[in-house]
């Protein structure tokens, strides 16, 4: 049987880039304080947990004036992403005549190493995993500050504009049949993709490993709407999104995989292409040649049609009607009028 598939790669939406703690010497000044972050051009999810504009309520900050984590080290910062109250435990106060760097993340349960880069105010994530067990949207800012060597008023808080360090990749699906035909699609398995990378907060760079999504352990989560009927409305079945680290794809080495199951039932609700309570018809194919970058959704568009299941339509030629004949007559079958 057949088992190729047609796949259209989509505009990507775009996400504007937004990107032990110990007291120190006597408190000079006003408190330090944080103000509600700033997430550009949300997205929606139902996998990934996407940190939004609206949504956000924790970031984790770094920060100090000899390195990144004797003011603030690892420390949550909280609050109502509907207002300006942002706040922390323990309380730390600006201290004359320094220059601050501060860097921040979110979310607080990522997978992977976080470390301090002082010199360059940045943050370096290392060993950073983001697999089918490991779904984080993962946000990323720096800030700094230099105080006067006399402070005589409130400094102010620090705004962070968080930028997205992933990729997101979803899949679409659309039915090439009939209006009255349904198509189901479930066990959407996407495998191949690299899994694990050091991020570089200095450079905005990322250094990809080694190891690979295998199919066994692939992204395979669909929407709760798998089942495509015109008649209904039901236009597109839907992935949820998943979280990839950016990378180039296709060529040697970098094949990443899409396989599912199709059923396919008429009208009626017989199936004609899988079982009722069975297997359906696996169908698999390979993605085109393609660079995810951070902040980008890659929304491919999958179009199943007859051809890719083994399945074609019964149709009709055009008619061949014999044509009628001319009787040869020789005169003796002429129709004599008779006198009156």
């Amino acid at each position: 049987m057949k088992k190729s598939l047609l796949l259209l790669v989509a505009t990507a939406a775009v996400w504007t880039s937004c990107s032990k703690t110990e007291t120190v010497d006597q408190p000079q000044g006003g408190a330090i304080g944080f103000t509600n972050a700033y997430i550009g051009n949300p997205v929606d999810s139902k996998a990934v947990g996407i940190i939004e504009q609206a949504s956000i309520d924790e970031f984790i900050v770094y920060g100090g004036y000899n390195d990144m984590t004797h003011v603030f080290d690892a420390v949550s910062v909280t609050g109502d992403a509907n207002t300006d109250n942002w706040s922390y435990s323990t309380t730390r106060y600006w201290v004359a005549g320094q220059t601050y760097k501060f860097a921040a993340y979110a979310p607080s349960g990522i997978n992977g190493p976080v470390a301090t880069d002082f010199e360059n105010g940045a943050l370096n994530f290392t060993n950073y995993v983001s697999d089918p067990s490991n779904q984080f949207d993962l946000i990323y800012a720096t800030a700094g500050k230099e105080t006067a060597a006399d402070i005589t008023s409130d400094l102010g808080k620090i705004q962070f504009g968080f930028s997205h360090l992933l990729s997101m990749i979803k899949f679409t699906f659309k039915s090439g049949f009939g209006n009255d035909i349904t198509v189901t699609i479930d066990n959407l398995n996407v495998s191949g993709m690299i899994s694990k990378g050091d991020y570089t907060g200095n450079t905005g760079n990322w250094a990809l490993g080694s190891e690979t999504v295998s199919p066994g352990a692939a992204f395979t989560e669909m929407s709760s709407n798998t089942a495509v009927n015109q008649s209904s409305g039901n236009t597109s079945a839907s992935s949820v999104d998943f979280a990839v680290i950016p990378q180039e794809i296709g060529g040697a080495g970098k094949t990443v995989t899409i396989s599912f199951d199709v059923w396919v039932q008429d009208n009626s609700g017989n199936n004609i292409i899988g079982t009722k309570d069975g297997a359906g018809v696996n169908v698999s194919a390979t993605l085109p040649a393609y660079t995810w970058t951070a902040g980008n959704r890659y929304n491919y568009t999958v179009t199943i049609n007859g051809g890719h299941v083994g399945l074609y339509p019964i149709e009709f030629g055009a008619p061949n009607v014999t044509g009628i004949t001319n009787a040869n007559f020789d005169g003796s079958d002429d129709i004599v009028l008779p006198t009156i």
